[in-house]
This record gives structure tokens, C-alpha cells and sequence, in this order.
């Protein structure tokens, strides 16, 4: 049966996508989304043909599938970094944004962005219950480098064998988490620029009604 996505009690988003003026992105929002969505989509089809008998020969092949979802999440987290950052007192600096590759330094910004709309009680998917799970979960995927696995002494196993955290087996367990979060990322991105364009359409029907007509 397929996994439904997770569902957010959050605003619709608009059904046009507006471009920032000055973004991370340079206004290509549109394509970063598809292309995150392409690089999740291409690490599900891998999985799909992965031998998860344990020891086998193809047993290096589950490593491509880490890296296809870090740089799908890098991109989700970053889209919801922009989306959000305007409900933060200082939003992140779009060129610092656009060079970081640090999942963890985005994942404490989006941390702050939940907390500045007060949605800790909705930002929840499968294994992820709370902000702490989520931070963990990134962070466990950060320390999943398949090259440091492979050539550092304190990673590498004696006997050349893959390391038990990225046997095909345990690699698709842990993309399940993956493809969970990724879910909820694009929906929370989503909600945030609905919300944001919600209260900014408020605020300008407030100033409208305030202004006084002009007496000739």
C-alpha cells in the first residue's frame, strides 16, 4: 500500500508560485523544488533494485542512495529556510544560504522558524515525534558520509566490509524516516508562504482601512 503523506492542519498554499526579488535562488524556487523532488525520486527507484541479502558483493550499492537524499534534503531545508526566514527577526543572509552545505546549521534555523509560528505541535511525521527527533535525524544523516565510512581508520572495517549503517538492509530502513521527512519539509515550506502571504494581505486591508480619502 502506498505511504500517504504526512497531513498539516495549515493554510492552502497559493496556487501560483511567487518569486522573491532577491533569494538564495535567484528567483528559481520553481526548479530547486523539482529537482529536490527528481533527487528523492531517483534514490526511491535505486532502493527499489538494491540486493538486501546481507555480505554480498553488491553491498556498496545502497551508499549512492545516502547521498542522492542528503542533497534532496539540503535543498527541502533550504526552501523552507526561505520561506520562512521572514518570520524571524533577522532573516538568514540569502548568499550565506546559498553556499552552506551544512545540514545541521539549516536544521537548527528551521528549529527557529517552527518555534517563531508556534507549529512544535504540528511539525511531526513518522520518526519524528518533536524539534529533538528532528535535529537527530538530520544530524544522523550528516554523519552518514559513505567516503568517510570507506577511508577513515576510526570508520573503516578490518575486514573491507560495509559498515553495518550502510548495509542495503538498514539503509532502506532508514530512508523510510527519509522519505517521511522529506514530506513533511515540502508541506511545512508550503504552509509558510501561505501563512506569510495570508498575513501580509491582513496587514495591507488593515493600512487600507485606516487611510482616509482624499477630500477635492
Amino acid at each position: 500500500m502506498k505511504k500517504k503523506p504526512p497531513v498539516l492542519q495549515f493554510p492552502n498554499p497559493k496556487a501560483i508560485a511567487q518569486i522573491a526579488n532577491r533569494s538564495w535562488h535567484n528567483g528559481g524556487d520553481i526548479e530547486i523544488d523539482l529537482y529536490a523532488r527528481s533527487l528523492h525520486k531517483a534514490a526511491k527507484t535505486l532502493i527499489e533494485t538494491l540486493d538486501l541479502e546481507p555480505k554480498t558483493k553488491a553491498a556498496w550499492d545502497a551508499c549512492p542512495v545516502i547521498l542522492l537524499y542528503r542533497q534532496s534534503l539540503e535543498l527541502h531545508l533550504k526552501s523552507l529556510v526561505c520561506e520562512g526566514g521572514n518570520f524571524l527577526g533577522s532573516p538568514t543572509d540569502p548568499i550565506t544560504l546559498y553556499k552552506t552545505h551544512s545540514l545541521r546549521w539549516l536544521a537548527q534555523i528551521v528549529c527557529q522558524i517552527i518555534k517563531a509560528v508556534g507549529w512544535q505541535g504540528e511539525f511531526k511525521c513518522e520518526g519524528v515525534a518533536s524539534l529533538a527527533d528532528f535535529s537527530v535525524l538530520v544530524n544522523e544523516l550528516e554523519a552518514l558520509d559513505p567516503v568517510a565510512c570507506a577511508v577513515q581508520p576510526g570508520s573503516r572495517r578490518s575486514d573491507g566490509c560495509v559498515p553495518d549503517q550502510l548495509q542495503p538492509l538498514n539503509v532502506v530502513r532508514f530512508a523510510r524516516k527519509l522519505d517521511a521527512l522529506l514530506d513533511l519539509l515540502e508541506v511545512t515550506a508550503d504552509a509558510l508562504a501561505a501563512t506569510w502571504d495570508q498575513r501580509a494581505a491582513e496587514t495591507e486591508l488593515r493600512t487600507r482601512g485606516t487611510i482616509k480619502p482624499t477630500i477635492h
